[in-house]
C-alpha cells in the first residue's frame, strides 16, 4: 500500500511552456507553408526547364502551330498574299525552335524575347517552297511574299510581343524576386523557430511533435488551395485573356497545379507521420 501511494504521488511530467510552445508551433506552421510554397513555385512557374517541357508537349505545339498559322496566315491575306495560297507559314519545327527561344529569352529577363525576325524568316521560306510552278502564279506570290513580311513583323510585334510577353519578363522577374526573397526567409526563420522550440521544450520529441503539426497543416491548406484553384473556374477566367492560346494556358496552369497537389500530399503525409510517431515516443517515455 506504501508503493502504491508513492506511485500515485510521483508527479506527471508536463510539457514545459505549453502556451508559448504551441505559439511557436503556430509561427513553424507560417513558415512551412510559405516556404514550401516557395519551393513549389520554383519548381513550376519560375524554372525554366519545366516551362520547356510543358509547352514542347506534342499536344501542345500542335495546337499553337495551329494556332498560330491561323492568325498569321489570316494577317498575311489581309496583306496582299493570294486567297489561292493556303500553305502552312510555319511547321511544327518552327515553332518549336521559335517557343524554345522565346522562354529562354523569357527566362533571361530579355525586354522583347519574340524573335519576329527570325519568325518573318521562316515564313518567308515557307511560303517561297511552296510557290506553284505556274509562272503568273510564281510572279503574284513572290511579291506578296516581300509584301507580307513587314506587315507580319508588324502584326508579331504589336498582337504577341507587347500585349503578351514583355509585360510576362516584367511579371515573372518581380514574382522571382518576391518568391525567392520570401521563401528564404520562411526557411531560415523556420529554422531559427525550431531551435527555439527546442529551448523552449527541451525534449526532442516536442519538438518532432511542432514540426509534424506545422508540416501536416501547412499541407493540409496547400492541398485544400491547389484543390480550389483547380475547381472553381479560375483558371479557365484567367486563361481567356490568352485568346486562342487559352488551351496553352489551361494545360499548363492544370501541370502546375498537378505538382503542387503531389507535394503538399507528401507535405502532410509527412506531417501526419511525424506528429503520430512523436505522440508515441511521448506515451513511451
Amino acid at each position: 500500500m506504501t508503493n502504491m501511494s508513492r506511485l500515485d504521488q510521483t508527479p506527471k511530467t508536463t510539457r514545459p511552456n505549453k502556451g508559448l510552445s504551441r505559439f511557436l508551433t503556430f509561427l513553424i506552421f507560417c513558415c512551412a507553408f510559405f516556404g514550401i510554397g516557395g519551393i513549389i513555385l520554383n519548381q513550376t512557374v519560375l524554372k525554366e526547364s519545366f516551362t520547356q517541357e510543358q509547352l514542347n508537349q506534342p499536344k501542345t505545339l500542335k495546337l499553337v502551330t495551329n494556332e498560330f498559322n491561323t492568325v498569321l496566315l489570316d494577317a498575311a491575306q489581309k496583306n496582299g498574299l493570294p486567297q489561292s495560297v493556303q500553305v502552312q507559314l510555319l511547321s511544327t519545327a518552327d515553332v518549336k525552335t521559335d517557343m524554345t527561344k522565346t522562354v529562354k529569352n523569357i527566362y533571361a529577363f530579355k525586354d522583347r524575347p519574340l524573335d519576329s525576325d527570325q519568325m518573318v524568316e521562316q515564313m518567308a521560306g515557307n511560303l517561297t517552297a511552296a510557290i506553284p510552278s505556274n509562272p503568273i502564279e510564281q510572279a503574284l506570290v513572290k511579291t506578296a511574299v516581300a509584301a507580307v513580311q513587314p506587315p507580319l513583323k508588324t502584326y508579331l510585334n504589336d498582337q504577341i510581343q507587347t500585349p503578351y510577353l514583355a509585360p510576362m519578363v516584367s511579371e515573372l522577374a518581380i514574382m522571382t524576386s518576391v518568391v525567392n526573397i520570401g521563401m528564404w526567409i520562411a526557411i531560415i526563420m523556420g529554422i531559427v523557430l525550431l531551435i527555439v522550440q527546442y529551448a523552449v521544450s527541451g525534449k526532442f520529441r516536442y519538438l518532432f511533435g511542432s514540426l509534424g503539426a506545422a508540416l501536416a497543416w501547412s499541407g493540409l491548406f496547400l492541398l485544400l488551395g491547389t484543390e480550389t484553384a483547380k475547381f472553381s473556374g479560375l483558371i479557365e477566367e484567367v486563361a481567356q485573356r490568352a485568346g486562342e492560346f487559352n488551351t496553352v494556358i489551361i494545360n499548363y496552369a492544370t501541370s502546375v497545379l498537378d505538382y503542387a497537389w503531389q507535394i503538399s500530399l507528401i507535405t502532410l503525409v509527412c506531417g501526419v507521420v511525424l506528429w503520430i510517431l512523436a505522440k508515441i515516443f511521448q506515451k513511451v517515455r
